[in-house]
């Protein structure tokens, strides 16, 4: 399921701050990346997202002209109140996101019991 659909406020707020740091490739994969499962941690309060990038096919004349490619293998950290970092794979995919303070995350993620690990 889309990670956008069982989240929308919290990815909304992401988006926009990958809008502010420039990084409009995070923020095109939030609307379409899929949640595969989640784990929460509640000594830390740390909640893992497994991802995997979404289905939604891009037509040539849709697609951005890309001067370079995203970067690979990054670690960034989104500045959001719940203290958030997205993990890429080598082809700049979104492939997991820490929430460092992820009670509340986990809480609504609980819901959808299939997802869990």
């Amino acid at each position: 399921m889309k990670l956008i659909e069982l989240l929308p406020n919290f990815i909304s707020e992401l988006q926009i701050v990958c809008e502010q740091l420039g990084r409009h490739d995070l923020t095109r994969q939030f609307s379409t990346v899929e949640l595969t499962a989640n784990t929460y941690d509640a000594d830390t309060r740390v909640a893992q997202l497994r991802l995997r990038p979404g289905r939604a096919i891009v037509k040539p004349a849709d697609a951005p002209a890309a001067k370079e490619p995203p970067p690979a293998n990054e670690d960034v950290l989104l500045r959001h109140r719940y203290g958030v970092r997205v993990h890429t794979d080598n082809h700049g995919r979104m492939q997991r996101m820490t929430i460092a303070e992820g009670t509340e995350i986990a809480e609504v993620l609980g819901r959808y019991s299939a997802l869990r690990l």
